[in-house]
């Protein structure tokens, strides 16, 4: 047996071995706010204290890398998830989208390779920065000859402190995905996002493709529906978009975390909604009639409320679109 043969078994071996067992790596864990897919487990984790990383946040052009990325500095957390059984990757990815959605996330860029959202490679020239794992998963990344169907996610906190992408690809010479967790904690972000609310087209981007946008940076004052000057580029954001879509009707949705009674709750978040339709109409001549306000108080949380970190994101108002 020649020596490419004996590398060729040791590499497939390599590759099986960690699928036999569904025990994730001592002292690894899931990140708190993103769910972990079914059938999956840790195969590796690596936590920075502190380090700057970039995320690709537009398709990869050949000769030119990423038209679109967004660099953060902070905590950053990889995980790499593997599965036992072959699974589709578009299951992964619609659990993804709606797992990020349900935690207050926004989507900024998505796409799958087949569809030649990433590149016109089926995203294999995109992933291909993933070359950076460890050897010891022993993984060869998609290439030419892959039937690899690589996705990809990049999603940001209602707060604008966590910048979150997940990578979905098939290595080569295995039939099993394989997910690329990258988490960055950084305040800088969220002191950087006071200045940077989400605009108009973006808005506009969110309605139609989900339904719904939960606003940032709109701010209220503790326990009371005054909102605060900082909220100012906010609401102007969705003035803009109201006008330029003059058939465009919006629902507005107070949330509120689980602090307090139920009935106050309810209340405080009704009258939070009510002051933003209040706000759109008064300073910025929005027609009462397509705008409604609701409040749904504690009752849709995309949250724990058990935390600081979950009251803060169930503590919001959504846009829905009204027909």
């Amino acid at each position: 047996m020649n020596l490419i043969k004996i590398l060729t078994i040791f590499l497939l071996m390599a590759l099986a071995g960690p699928a036999l067992s569904q025990e994730d790596v001592e002292g690894s864990g899931d990140h708190p706010l993103i769910e972990r897919i079914a059938g999956a487990y840790i195969a590796w984790q690596r936590v920075d204290e502190y380090a700057e990383y970039r995320f690709p946040a537009g398709i990869h052009v050949r000769n030119r890398g990423y038209e679109e990325s967004i660099t953060a500095e902070g905590e950053h957390l990889r995980i790499l998830y593997r599965f036992t059984e072959p699974t589709s990757t578009l299951r992964i990815y619609r659990s993804y989208q709606q797992s990020l959605e349900r935690a207050g996330f926004e989507i900024l860029f998505q796409g799958r390779g087949q569809n030649d959202e990433l590149d016109n490679n089926k995203g294999i020239n995109f992933v291909g920065r993933y070359d950076t794992l460890p050897s010891g998963p022993h993984l060869r990344l998609p290439n030419r000859r892959s039937e690899s169907d690589a996705s990809y996610l990049l999603a940001r906190s209602q707060d604008g402190s966590i910048l979150a992408s997940v990578a979905i690809m098939v290595p080569n010479l295995t039939n099993l995905p394989i997910i690329v967790l990258d988490v960055v904690t950084s305040t800088t972000m969220n002191d950087a996002m006071e200045h940077h609310p989400l605009p108009a087209n973006a808005l506009s981007h969110s309605l139609t493709t989900q339904g719904h946008v939960a606003l940032q940076q709109l701010h209220f004052a503790f326990d009371s529906t005054e909102i605060l000057p900082e909220s100012a580029a906010t609401l102007n954001e969705i003035a803009i978009l109201l006008q330029q879509q003059p058939d465009l009707r919006l629902l507005v949705v107070g949330h509120t975390d689980s602090q307090g009674s139920f009935d106050y709750n309810l209340h405080l978040s009704s009258g939070r909604a009510e002051a933003v339709k209040t706000y759109l109409e008064t300073r910025h001549g929005i027609q009462a009639s397509r705008l409604q306000a609701a409040g749904a108080g504690m009752m849709a949380p995309v949250a724990s409320n058990r935390d600081d970190a979950g009251r803060q994101l169930n503590r919001r108002v959504e846009l829905v679109e009204l027909p």
